[in-house]
């Protein structure tokens, strides 16, 4: 799963660009309007890649660099695709030594800008085929959840919001983020399967009742 954020104050520029992206797989789309909003998502949700407006209401974007650049083994490394209607050499240079890996020019071409995406995307590392929490075990290939070396029948949706969890663990995540990722082939469905979902994952495996904690009003977190 690739976690997107996009830091961009024109709500009409965010609404085109998840447009483009709306046939991405294994995506997750995170919006800011503002040098704020950005960084505050950037510290909760550790995104891998930022497309990022430079011209912001309350500053500049090259923050969100220099502090991404100086605090790598907190934030890894994002891919950054600057966004900016200022492709002057000089400028260019200022933002790739900033920390930015590419840039497109406003107006973009959608095409142009699907193909320098898709590229960045494909350098993200791949999911690990296994992963392990508390006594949990989970091959993300064969569909096998163990736990205390047990294993779990699940059903396929079941076994995703499992690993949705596992995958973000220690990050809140509310209904409509669960839903993205567990549902992503029925974005119709009521948000009620949410809870109707856990209710069975959690009498199925009863340690997630101390295990995953639930935050009224805003949604869960595995901790």
């Amino acid at each position: 799963m690739i976690k997107l954020l996009i830091v961009e104050d024109s709500e009409e520029t965010r609404e085109l660009l998840k447009v483009i992206l709306d046939n991405e797989k294994n995506l997750i789309i995170y919006e800011a309007s503002s040098l704020k909003e950005g960084l505050k998502i950037i510290d909760a949700e550790k995104p891998n890649i930022i497309l990022l407006d430079l011209n912001l209401p309350d500053g500049n974007g090259s923050t969100i660099c220099k502090k991404l650049r100086k605090n790598s083994g907190i934030y890894g490394e994002p891919f950054i695709l600057a966004i900016t209607a200022d492709v002057s050499q000089d400028s260019v240079n200022k933002n790739l030594e900033l920390g930015c890996d590419d840039y497109i020019k406003k107006p973009f071409d959608q095409e142009e800008f699907l193909i320098r995406f898709k590229k960045i995307a494909k350098r993200i590392p791949g999911e690990k085929k296994i992963l392990t929490y508390n006594k949990f075990r989970v091959n993300l290939e064969k569909k096998i959840v163990l736990y205390d070396l047990e294993n779990i029948v699940l059903s396929k949706n079941e076994f995703k919001l499992l690993t949705c969890f596992m995958i973000n663990k220690g990050i809140l995540l509310n209904r409509d983020k669960i839903l993205n990722y567990v549902w992503s082939d029925n974005l119709d469905i009521s948000d009620k399967a949410v809870d109707q979902c856990l209710k069975r994952l959690r009498k199925k495996l009863p340690v997630l009742n101390e295990l995953l904690v639930s935050k009224r009003g805003f949604g869960y977190i595995l901790k």
